[in-house]
């Protein structure tokens, strides 16, 4: 049995804008490669539009673990989310739909 390599390194712009299936096609064949799955999966998002939108985040993702870290200027929150996901259709469900709240940046 062929082992699967595992690749660490998606990096930011590999995160789509806009909602061409070519792009998601590309973000899951590069989850697929790097996440094992069913599995624990970390989203990282920056947030710079106030708490409100941290409330419009725990709304999309309700009942999952929420690690926050103001930044030392108080511009911004780096949020962590854990959440237990199936498949990597599951992931880009997840970043669809927070790519719609202004004011927070996917990583």
């Amino acid at each position: 049995m062929e082992e699967k390599k595992m690749n660490k390194d998606i990096e930011f712009t590999d995160i789509p804008e806009g909602a061409s299936a070519d792009i998601y096609t590309n973000l899951k064949e590069k989850l697929e490669s790097v996440q094992q799955f069913p599995g624990l999966y970390h989203f990282k998002f920056i947030i710079t539009g106030g708490l409100d939108k941290v409330e419009e985040l725990r709304k999309v993702l309700p009942d999952d673990e929420f690690l926050e870290q103001p930044s030392k200027t108080g511009k911004y929150v780096s949020i962590t989310v854990k959440k237990q996901v199936q498949n990597a259709d599951e992931v880009i469900e997840v970043y669809k739909k927070t790519g719609e709240i202004k004011g927070i940046m996917i990583l």
